[in-house]
């Protein structure tokens, strides 16, 4: 009888253990869908200019490239997780796993923007489909007791994610070039593939109708799609165009149609009843805010730390790697504060930082433009950092069976914001970029006229070249050029002198020379400081908008859940 006891009880623990082994599988499965999906966001933002020069286009046209990817990925995040919940979880999930992995491989062999432009907008379906599953099927692994270890897990995964993008990015930019950013994809999709595929578990919302919401999807995703394209574009073709005027009324008129249909709808795709629950509510807004103040962070400082300072993109991507180091480190921090002091501590605190971070850079000058660098990072990081709780926090009150709805809300809420956020920048930055040429072509021309020792013919010259210089390609005043010009001069003027008087007039090139190397010296310190200004301008407006997000801070106040007596059953 003991033989039997023991042998019983050594079979129900190998098969425990295997049990949670398989578990673990599943659940690096999940991780890695969660992290690539998100990093896919950021890798490409730290190689925009290589990839500028080899596409032979300007700062709008590659933005396309991170846009196009989040474009789809945050207008069909909900439509696929509603799929999700009726057809099958894990069967979704395998099928995003194969359209990541494909279109990644495709965008790597690209050859053209074009090309490029459509595999991303592939790429962000694949990432559409597997982003909001993470939650619902680590749920069916583990229980809706291990929620908020899951949660945190999660939440922590995308953070990261989002901020070691530069890093990564720069390291095999600089390595491979940067078409390895997307086969570095190929590798991690096929473990998460057979992971998946082997120890994942089926599960759908038992809630619903089995019944696809088409005409909502197609409102919602055009109405997302126009807005984002316009807001990019809209600096291109003008904001009066009878193109960007028409997105602007049709994205309005979709995106209302959306919201009234859905909610006369006996089945709609987003159930409004789940925006009652102001935990979750106030969560994905301020997640939301929270990565709407870092994008243009790692949109933008790329082209600052690599065209202005002339820095390597390996050197510019570890320097944005601060944001990640830092919330890597200080996560589990946050994690234990929200649970000492709940979530509305930890929502005030990642609006304050990531708000100041963005205005700290309204400061940036040439002289001390390290330390605000450095000093921004820091606290943006830690910024994101706290989204890790604030997932938690967002799901607490959701029951199992709507967490994949739910899900997707609140990751396409918090992609829309990030892309946004980039076309907000880009248009701006191209605005503010033209006007900052224009202003450098005007205080160089005034320090060119009040200089006593130029000569008339030689100031008419410089002042003729530096109005013709094409502002839209940001060209340089070079000390080569201006030498060239001068020596064109020079050459026709002792064309036409006797020899006896050439040394004194090569004498006197000589001195209009260095003096216009003098100038252009000051021409230098004239551009950067116009350059800084563009950052300024745009981190202004982004730190405004971000001070916004205290307006859910107090609203994230969830009831104190009921403890259960089951010990959760997590483990990573």
């Amino acid at each position: 009888m003991n033989m039997k006891l023991i042998s019983h009880f050594n079979q129900y623990t190998l098969e425990d253990i295997m049990n949670k082994n398989e578990k673990i599988l599943a659940f690096i499965s999940l991780a890695i869908a969660c992290f690539l999906t998100v990093l896919d966001s950021t890798i490409v933002n730290v190689s925009l200019p290589s990839m500028a020069d080899y596409f032979q286009t300007d700062i709008t046209g590659i933005s396309w490239v991170s846009t196009a990817y989040l474009i789809p990925f945050s207008a069909l995040l909900i439509n696929f997780s509603k799929i999700a919940d009726i057809l099958g979880r894990k069967k979704i999930f395998l099928i995003g796993l194969l359209v990541f992995g494909a279109s990644s491989i495709l965008c790597g062999l690209s050859t053209s923007l074009s090309m490029i432009i459509i595999f991303r907008v592939i790429q962000g379906i694949g990432a559409a489909i597997l982003a909001p599953l993470s939650i619902p099927l680590g749920i069916e692994l583990f229980g809706k007791d291990a929620m908020s270890k899951l949660a945190i897990v999660i939440g922590m995964t995308i953070s990261i994610a989002a901020a070691s993008g530069p890093v990564v990015g720069g390291i095999l930019n600089e390595a491979f070039g940067f078409k390895a950013i997307f086969y570095v994809n190929v590798p991690f999709i096929l473990i998460s593939l057979i992971f998946g595929s082997k120890h994942l578990k089926e599960c759908y919302d038992r809630t619903i109708e089995k019944k696809i919401d088409f005409i909502g999807s197609i409102l919602l995703s055009y109405g997302i799609g126009a807005l984002t394209f316009l807001l990019v574009k809209g600096n291109y073709y003008g904001w009066g165009s009878a193109k960007i005027l028409t997105l602007i009324i049709t994205s309005a008129i979709s995106i209302t149609a959306f919201l009234i249909y859905e909610y006369k709808s006996k089945n709609p795709m987003i159930e409004f009843k789940l925006f009652k629950t102001r935990s979750f509510t106030s969560s994905i807004i301020i997640i939301g805010v929270i990565f709407f103040a870092y994008m243009p962070i790692s949109y933008l400082m790329n082209f600052y730390l690599e065209n202005q300072l002339g820095y390597s993109v390996l050197k510019s991507g570890m320097i944005l790697g601060i944001v990640s180091g830092v919330s890597f480190l200080t996560s589990p921090i946050f994690g234990l504060i929200s649970k000492k002091y709940g979530a509305r501590v930890i929502s005030l605190s990642a609006i304050t930082f990531v708000s100041l971070g963005d205005l700290m850079f309204v400061f940036m000058n040439s002289s001390n433009n390290m330390i605000i660098i450095y000093s921004a990072f820091i606290i943006v990081g830690l910024g994101v950092a706290s989204t890790s709780p604030l997932s938690k926090s967002a799901f607490d009150e959701i029951s199992k069976d709507k967490n994949g709805i739910a899900s997707g809300i609140l990751n396409s809420f918090r992609q829309l914001t990030a892309c946004l956020a980039i076309a907000l920048v880009s248009t701006l930055s191209s605005i503010y970029t033209t006007q900052a040429i224009d202003n450098s072509k005007s205080r160089i021309i005034n320090i060119v006229d009040n200089n006593i020792v130029l000569e008339e013919q030689i100031k008419l010259a410089i002042n003729g070249k530096i109005k013709t210089l094409d502002a839209s390609k940001n060209t340089s005043f070079s000390k080569d050029m201006v030498d060239k010009l001068i020596k064109e001069k020079e050459d026709t003027v002792l064309a036409s002198v006797p020899d006896q008087m050439k040394p004194s007039i090569e004498e006197n090139f000589n001195v209009q020379s260095n003096e216009i190397h003098k100038i252009l010296d000051e021409a230098t310190v004239i551009k950067n400081d116009e350059s800084n200004k563009i950052y300024n301008k745009c981190f202004l407006l982004t730190a405004i908008i971000a001070v916004l997000g205290l307006i859910a801070v107090p609203f994230n106040k969830k009831k104190e859940p009921v403890l259960g007596k089951a010990k959760p059953e997590f483990v990573v």
